[in-house]
């Protein structure tokens, strides 16, 4: 056996050296070519490195190749094999959220958490020199005037209660992140950020496409902008970037048809909407299947004969070697959940980085109305608080008459949507782990914990060992005390 590393992710500025290097040419600098060599592999003989020598040279016929594998033949894993690294500055929160609902690409962003606000937001394209311009303005720096009262307020809180914890910079720094992290939930979805962006370019290619039909102006424009640097580089594989008639169809024909509903306002931010029947029975088919030379039909059927304790034991043994960082076994994705959250932007903001899991989302609804944090309660400042929230939304409510794609950048980071979440048990130990974690921020995990409740409360042997990271090394001595 042997192993090639083909090629990967480097810096654009060593690219634009390299294309100034003998030998080098616009053609030459273009991740086709991998896609290319990596396509013929399934009916040219050669070794695969003497096919990637070929692609190289051969650039226009590697670019035709692709366009007849990809676009001719529909074997659109291919331009999977060409990667794109992008740095996105200067977007709104309210943008980066269509942006990095995507599974199939990485993101890494600037953290509200961690990171002082200074202010920076987004007035979008359509209401420049309109009367509302000025309006929302000042909407917005009312709400940075209050996160920047209420992250002092917080610090010296946080301060005077920790005095005698505060030994270091380090435990400084903590407790200044406590405050930011509080302070911002009044901050609006207008409020810029910056992120950086890995994705290969058959899900760039889909990303464009949707991008193009966004209500969001600024989506549209992220759009151009991202095709503007690809569409030279890697023509052969970015091709249909305009949204399809379908999407625009579909979508007009299901807003027209929900609107009967309406909307009903507060509801509970946590509700059990489905489960799989007799969920830990399936686990433990599940896990005999891929061992067995039965069908799945007879594994249920010998699980439903086994005692409760005989399951038990089965599935302990199916985790008594877990290390806290492992994966629990893919039988584990035969068990579907499905919750509905109402949430806060800040909560959503952490939830849709679970991109492997399913969710429906709805927009923004200030009936639905907001979360306000504990520790602001604790100052007395929740009154200040909402009294900056009602403002916002009388705003809003005016604003968004003129301005309806427009309306939700004016919102906050507390004001709440609600999300249909499907989640399989697999996924969802991933998630407890990290969210229910001592170190999580606090909405997420009370959102984390109603579901870990829930499962916990059903389905004891599917719930085995599920619980935050911080708690794991406890939990897993209590189950398997002898280890």
């Amino acid at each position: 056996m042997n192993v090639t590393l083909s090629g990967y992710n480097i810096d654009s500025s060593i690219i634009e050296e390299l294309k100034n290097s003998a030998g080098w040419t616009e053609d030459n600098v273009t991740p086709e070519t991998l896609s290319a060599a990596y396509a013929r592999i399934s009916r040219d003989p050669a070794d695969i490195g003497e096919l990637r020598k070929i692609s190289r040279t051969e650039v226009a016929k590697s670019r035709k190749s692709n366009e007849t594998i990809i676009f001719g033949l529909g074997h659109s894993s291919v331009a999977e094999h060409a990667v794109f690294n992008f740095d996105i500055t200067g977007i709104s929160r309210l943008a980066t959220e269509e942006v990095q609902k995507f599974r199939l690409a990485s993101f890494t962003e600037k953290s509200q958490r961690y990171i002082t606000l200074d202010g920076d937001f987004i007035m979008p394209e359509e209401i420049k020199n309109t009367p509302y311009a000025e309006k929302f303005a000042n909407i917005i720096k009312l709400q940075n005037a209050a996160y920047f009262t209420l992250f002092e307020a917080l610090k010296e809180d946080l301060f005077a209660k920790n005095a005698d914890k505060i030994k270091t910079n380090r435990d400084r720094i903590d407790l200044e992140t406590k405050a930011k992290e509080d302070a911002r939930y009044i901050v609006a979805l207008a409020t810029k950020s910056q992120f950086g962006m890995t994705v290969n370019a058959r899900s760039l290619e889909n990303m464009l496409r949707q991008f193009n039909s966004s209500d969001l102006a600024e989506v549209r424009e992220l759009s151009a902008k991202l095709f503007e640097k690809v569409k030279s580089l890697a023509p052969s594989l970015i091709k249909y970037v305009e949204p399809t008639k379908h999407e625009t169809a579909k979508k007009e024909y299901l807003a027209n048809a929900a609107k009967p509903i309406g909307s009903r306002g507060a509801s509970p931010l946590f509700v059990p909407v489905s489960a799989t029947p007799d969920a830990d029975r399936t686990l433990v088919a599940s896990l005999l299947y891929a061992y067995s030379a039965a069908s799945f039909a007879d594994c249920l059927e010998h699980a439903a004969k086994m005692s409760f304790s005989e399951q038990e034991e089965l599935v302990k043994q199916a985790l008594a070697a877990k290390e806290s960082f492992e994966k629990v076994d893919r039988a584990f994705e035969n068990i579907d959940y499905s919750f509905e959250l109402v949430v806060s932007a800040t909560n959503y903001a952490q939830l849709k980085r679970h991109r492997m899991t399913t969710q429906l989302v709805q927009d923004y609804d200030p009936e639905l109305g907001c979360t306000v944090p504990e520790s602001i309660k604790a100052i007395g400042k929740e009154a200040s608080f909402n009294e900056t929230i009602n403002k916002i939304n009388d705003f809003y409510y005016d604003f968004a008459k003129a301005f309806p794609c427009s309306r939700n950048y004016i919102l906050s980071n507390a004001h709440r949507r609600r999300v249909l979440l499907k989640i399989n048990a697999r996924e969802l130990y991933h998630f407890i782990s990290l969210r229910d974690d001592e170190h999580a921020q606090w909405d997420i995990r009370n959102s984390a914990k109603e579901a870990e409740n829930f499962v916990k409360a059903n389905h004891p042997l599917t719930s085995m060992l599920l619980c935050g990271k911080s708690s794991y090394r406890e939990h897993f001595a209590k189950i398997f005390p002898e280890k």
